[in-house]
């Protein structure tokens, strides 16, 4: 078998109803949605799409506090030449959750940082890339049954690095599964 079957069939069976119910709780979230350029950012791409996916952690059964690794790609048109621009990256998070810890309707905010591939592609100029630190934060309200919540969720993005600086407001849609 494969080492990555092996490491998915390890996530699916993490999150299944019911697991970890004593001792905290893993999500697996994947959802969708739309990014909004914001400041200078926006004069050169236009509004883009973006993918997400999640994993939270939740070390015990009455804590608020969690860790959340997620994973992104974003891609926009240009909007001063012909081209696009896509954003790939990942992001370590702090979350804390409000409401019931046992409920899957609950406000959360989260915070963190990681690092951002941000490449530009156009016929007048090629290709363009850079890896650089990057930073976010945001609020969102999940909303279910039992281990399978839907999900939006609102977020500042920023990435650091020199010229413009890509920022922009991801806002997400998606669904989540485990860890109650």
């Amino acid at each position: 078998m494969r080492p990555s079957a092996i490491l998915l069939a390890g996530l699916f069976a993490a999150v299944l109803p019911g697991s970890g119910n004593a001792q905290g709780g893993v999500r697996l979230g994947v959802g969708g949605g739309i990014t909004i350029p914001l400041r200078s950012y926006s004069d050169l791409v236009d509004r883009g799409w973006l993918g997400t996916a999640n994993l939270t952690f939740f070390p015990g059964a009455s804590t608020s506090l969690g860790f959340r690794i997620d994973a992104i790609y974003a891609r926009s048109s240009l909007s001063v030449t012909s081209g696009t621009q896509s954003e790939l990256g990942g992001l370590a998070n702090l979350v804390f959750q409000f409401g019931a810890r046992r409920s899957p309707n609950r406000f959360y905010v989260f915070g963190g940082g990681g690092y951002i591939r941000t490449q530009s592609s156009g016929p007048n100029f090629g290709t363009v890339s850079s890896t650089d630190p990057a930073w976010n934060a945001g609020a969102g309200f999940s909303f279910g049954v039992r281990a399978v919540a839907l999900y939006t969720e609102a977020r500042y993005l920023t990435v650091s690095t020199s010229g413009t600086k890509p920022q922009f407001a991801p806002v997400v849609a998606g669904v989540t599964l485990g860890g109650l």
